[in-house]
């Protein structure tokens, strides 16, 4: 019954989201009805059909990989209407760019502001409402679970507390199991019972009712009790839940995954939104080509002439670059330099600027002329378009470094290769070449941490700020 009622719960919402994305859209066309009625609504309506059907399926996408179909009972209404947010933005903004590349017209400026208003206050209401009403019937003592803990223990007393303190959530503790029952003294002040020792389960699956069971006991000293709890649920069907504060982490988050029929606990201290990550790379290859096809062609030729006219060499230096998981690449950038600035590079070694495993100098020397000015506004870092069609970069994330640093680098500063690198990143956005390397470091790994799409976005405008000041460039 809680998996029909749970599934039940997804399909109502997937079908509430869509009715709330045309109803978004209805009240956007009507707002933008000429005043001389020479459109109908329909009309208005079926003109945007293709953006409507856009948004929905990056919105069922972005939904999806905030979990905003999976039953919630434990999240606060806060971390809920967050989740809401962040996929609305991340919708709004994907499908804006897919429309700039699809329709030769695009979208009209007042329609989107009126659709992207109307969408985010017509989800939120309409969410938060369904949460708020299923909160409601939950604490009159409808759709809650009954909750069985084995393991009298700090973490199971922990459970009871945050169970007890939180009635929305609709969990009633139907009892604890455990071999020692003076580890369960502290249940007297909440008024659940005592069951007896682990062994008493299968009496107590029998005569009771059930829905979950939690299992607090320590997985080293208690394995084939486990096991055993484990084996007698599965028989007769009741969910286990295993308390997965296994191991004490700084960064890394938990998550649960499933290889065939292998139960994984996942550790992983880089973002794992998988539909999010396919998003950003489905962002990287329309931008990247999009760009190669309308600028590039006619851009790159006059940016090589220049360089050819100033001074000698290829138009082009690659590079070996450090990317995802230390996998190398070549970098590709417009030559700003003479052709044999790597061998001078160790003659220059006492000038650099720079503290860390990075070399900097503000007016090097090996720059040539025009080098110094297409540096000055980034423009030699464009080809790299090519590197994020092919897949070696993003166009958001940590610069990539060259090997010889990587060398030098302490074992928490290569996480900063934990992501595909960019052609921008957070330290680009926040002073260039004046952020001392520790503060750079410091900058990416919080980038990592906490990286959105809306996160992206945001570094993205800012650079395009920062690159004509000019700020901070060497």
């Amino acid at each position: 019954m809680l998996k029909k009622n749970a599934s039940y719960l997804t399909f109502m919402m997937v079908v509430v989201d869509g009715l709330c994305v045309l109803a978004a859209g209805a009240v956007a066309s009507h707002l933008t009805l000429p005043a001389d009625g020479s459109r109908s609504l329909w009309d208005a309506f079926s003109g945007h059909r293709l953006y409507f059907l856009a948004f929905i399926i990056v919105w069922y996408l972005a939904a999806g990989d905030q979990r905003l179909f999976a039953s919630h009972r434990s999240d606060g209404l806060g971390v809920q209407m967050l989740s809401i947010v962040k996929a609305l933005v991340v919708s709004l903004a994907v499908t804006t760019v897919l429309m700039m590349f699809i329709s030769r017209q695009g979208v009209d400026r007042a329609f989107l502001i009126y659709f992207a208003v109307s969408a985010a206050s017509i989800i939120l209401v309409v969410r938060v409402s369904l949460r708020l009403f299923l909160w409601s019937i939950r604490r009159r003592g409808y759709n809650f679970r009954q909750i069985l803990i084995i393991g009298g223990n700090p973490r199971a007393e922990h459970l009871v507390d945050v169970m007890e303190n939180h009635s929305q959530y609709g969990y009633h503790l139907a009892g604890l199991l455990d071999d020692e029952p003076e580890r369960a003294a502290y249940l007297e002040k909440h008024n659940i019972p005592y069951l007896g020792p682990v062994r008493e389960l299968e009496n107590v699956l029998l005569k009771q009712v059930v829905d979950e069971v939690y299992i607090c006991l320590p997985v080293r000293k208690f394995y084939s009790e486990i096991t055993s709890v484990a084996h007698l649920c599965e028989g007769v069907g009741v969910s286990v839940r295993m308390i997965a504060d296994l191991i004490p982490l700084r960064v890394a988050t938990r998550q649960i995954h499933q290889l065939e029929d292998i139960p994984v606990l996942s550790l992983s201290t880089i973002p794992e939104a998988f539909a999010q990550l396919a998003l950003k790379r489905a962002i990287d290859m329309l931008v990247s080509g999009a760009f190669l096809v309308t600028v590039a062609w006619w851009l790159f030729p006059f940016i090589a002439l220049i360089i050819k006219l100033d001074s000698k060499g290829p138009v082009f230096f690659l590079q070996d670059r450090v990317g995802l998981n230390q996998r190398r690449f070549k970098c590709i950038k417009f030559r700003s330099m003479v052709v044999n600035a790597e061998e001078l590079k160790a003659k220059l070694a006492e000038q650099n600027e720079a503290d860390g495993p990075v070399f900097k100098i503000r007016r090097d020397p090996r720059m040539t002329r025009v080098g110094r000015w297409i540096r000055k506004f980034s423009i030699d870092e464009l080809p790299q378009i090519i590197n994020v069609f092919l897949g070696d970069m993003s166009l958001v994330g940590p610069r990539p470094p060259v090997p010889a640093e990587v060398e030098k680098y302490t074992w928490d500063q290569r996480r900063r290769l934990s992501v595909r690198p960019g052609i921008t990143g957070l330290q680009q956005v926040s002073g260039r070449s004046d952020v001392d390397f520790s503060d750079w470091v410091e900058l990416d790994l919080a980038y990592i941490d906490n990286w959105s799409l809306m996160e992206d976005i945001r570094i993205l405008f800012r650079t395009f700020q920062v690159v004509l000041q000019a700020k901070g460039a060497a």
